[in-house]
C-alpha cells in the first residue's frame, strides 16, 4: 500500500471513530497537498563500464561529484553483475531484477533460433520480462527512460510517459542533465517520479586503452562534471527529501589478453558454425551430426570451459530456450574467444606486441574486476553507509521499494539492506 493510500485509510478510520468530519476534511486536505505535491522520486543512472574502485585506483583525479557519495550518502563495495558481465545483459537485469535465462537478453550479441539475430537491439520486444519502467508505469507512477537497454520502443504495448529515442552514442551527458532538469521542472501533477538515463561512463576508454589508462581518468573526470551539474541543481530545489539519486554500472573491466581464436578453430576442422560472443561464445552449428567433432576441438584450446546445451551449468543462469547455443564456450579471464575482423583485429595484435594495453569484461561476475558501482545520495541513503556487496538484480526491487511499488513482475531480486524505503519528504521540500 502506498503512503497516500496509508494517509486516507487512517483518516477514514478517524473520521467514523471521532464523528469530526468537517475539522479532519481540511487536514486531509492540507496533507493530501504535501503527499501529492512531493511524492517519492528516484533517478536512476547507469556509467556504463564504471569499475567499483576506480576511484580509488585514479586517486590523483579530482571527482567531486562521486565523492560526495562517498561522504553524504551511501556506497558499496562493489556491485555484482549477472553473468556475462556484459553492458546489454546488464542493463536489462537492473531494470527486470532477474537473469538473462529470464529477461532473454543473453548477451550484446546472439542467435534466437526462431526469431534471428539480436544485435544490440533497440527494440524492448526481446525482452521476455517486464522492466521498471512498466511496472511503474502499469502502477500509475510516471515514467522517464533515456537510452536505456530495451526502452526504446513499447513493451507489449506499454511505454513511458517519456522517453528519448532512438540511441546515439555521440549524445552527450550534458544534454542528458538538460533533460532530466527539463523533466523535473515539470508540474508535480506531470513530471516523472522514476528517471532512468545511461551514461557512456569509462566503458570505451577502458576498452581501447585498459583500466589503468590515462583516457579512463579523463572520461570518469568529464562524466563527473555532469554529475556535479545535476547535483547542484537538485541542491538548488531542495528536492533531496524526496529524491533519491542512484548512480549505478553495468559491469567492471579488465586488461584484455590473448584471442584463443575459437571461430577459426571450428573451421580449421571442417566444422561450420555460427560463433557469437568474446568471452562466453554461443556455438550454433549448422549440422547437429558435427557436435562432437566441435567439442573436442573447443576443448582442444586452452584456457576455455565446454558445456554442451543442455549441460550449462545452472548457476550461471544462461540456459534460454532459444537463445543458447549447442555449445557454450568461457574464456577463463584475461582471455578472449576472439578479436575484431581484419585490419582492425591485426592492429589490435600488433599493438598488444608492442605493450599497449586493452580492456575486457564479460567474465565471472564474483572476479573483482568484473564488478560494478552501486552508490545512493538523499532521500533513503543513509550518509555513510557502507552497503558491502550487492547484487545487480537487487537494484530494480531497491528502486520500486523507493517508489513505494512492487517490483517488476519476473523480479527475483530484493531491496538492498541500508537502502530505507520508508522515510517520509518533509513539508518544507513540498514547494518546489
Amino acid at each position: 500500500m502506498s503512503l497516500t493510500q496509508r494517509w486516507s485509510v487512517i483518516v477514514r478510520v478517524f473520521v467514523r471513530a471521532r464523528g469530526i468530519r468537517a475539522c479532519v476534511a481540511a487536514v486531509l486536505l492540507s496533507s493530501s497537498a504535501i503527499v501529492f505535491a512531493c511524492p517519492p522520486t528516484v533517478i536512476l543512472l547507469s556509467w556504463d563500464g564504471l569499475r567499483h574502485d576506480y576511484v580509488r585506483l585514479h586517486p590523483e583525479v579530482a571527482l567531486p561529484g562521486l565523492a560526495r557519495f562517498a561522504t553524504e550518502g551511501a556506497v558499496a563495495e562493489r556491485l555484482i553483475p549477472v553473468f556475462p558481465s556484459n553492458t546489454f545483459p546488464g542493463h536489462v537485469s537492473l531494470a527486470t531484477g532477474t537473469y538473462p535465462d529470464r529477461h532473454g537478453i543473453v548477451d550484446n550479441v546472439f542467435l534466437d533460433r526462431e526469431r534471428g539475430m539480436y544485435r544490440y537491439s533497440p527494440d524492448a520486444g526481446w525482452l521476455d520480462a517486464e522492466p521498471l519502467w512498466i511496472a511503474a508505469e502499469r502502477q500509475g507512477i510516471p515514467a522517464a527512460t533515456y537510452f536505456w537497454v530495451g526502452s526504446e520502443t513499447d513493451w507489449r504495448g506499454q511505454g513511458t510517459r517519456f522517453r528519448e529515442a532512438p540511441f546515439d552514442g555521440d549524445r552527450p551527458e550534458s544534454a542528458k542533465v538538460d533533460r532530466i532538469l527539463d523533466w523535473l521542472a515539470l508540474a508535480p501533477a506531470e513530471r516523472p517520479r522514476l528517471i532512468m538515463s545511461y551514461w557512456a561512463g569509462a566503458d570505451g576508454a577502458g576498452h581501447l586503452h585498459g583500466p589503468d589508462s590515462a583516457e579512463v581518468r579523463e572520461a570518469l573526470e568529464a562524466q563527473d562534471q555532469e554529475l556535479v551539474r545535476l547535483l547542484r541543481a537538485l541542491d538548488e530545489k531542495q528536492a533531496w527529501a524526496h529524491t533519491t539519486l542512484l548512480v549505478v554500472s553495468d559491469h567492471g573491466m579488465m586488461v584484455r589478453g590473448e584471442s584463443l581464436e575459437l571461430g577459426a578453430a571450428l573451421e580449421a576442422a571442417g566444422i561450420q558454425a555460427q560463433v557469437f560472443g568474446a568471452t562466453t561464445a554461443h556455438v550454433f552449428l549448422n549440422d547437429l551430426a558435427d557436435l562432437d567433432r566441435a567439442e573436442q576441438t573447443a576443448r582442444a584450446l586452452e584456457n576455455v570451459q565446454v558445456f554442451r546445451r543442455e549441460s550449462v551449468p545452472p548457476a550461471l543462469r544462461l540456459h534460454h530456450p532459444t537463445r543458447t547455443g549447442d555449445l557454450v564456450v568461457l574464456a577463463e579471464p584475461p582471455f578472449t574467444l576472439d578479436r575484431p575482423a581484419g585490419i582492425e583485429g591485426q592492429m589490435m595484435m600488433a599493438a598488444q606486441a608492442l605493450g599497449r594495453d586493452f580492456g575486457m569484461h564479460g567474465y565471472d561476475p564474483a572476479l573483482p574486476d568484473m564488478g560494478g558501482a552501486f552508490l545512493a545520495l538523499g532521500r533513503g541513503a543513509t550518509q555513510g553507509a557502507r552497503l558491502g556487496l550487492v547484487r545487480q538484480i537487487d537494484v530494480a526491487a531497491t528502486v520500486a521499494g523507493l517508489l513505494g511499488i512492487d517490483p517488476p513482475l519476473q523480479s527475483e531480486g530484493r531491496a538492498i539492506d541500508g537502502i530505507a524505503a520508508d522515510q517520509r519528504p518533509t513539508p518544507e521540500s513540498c514547494s518546489r
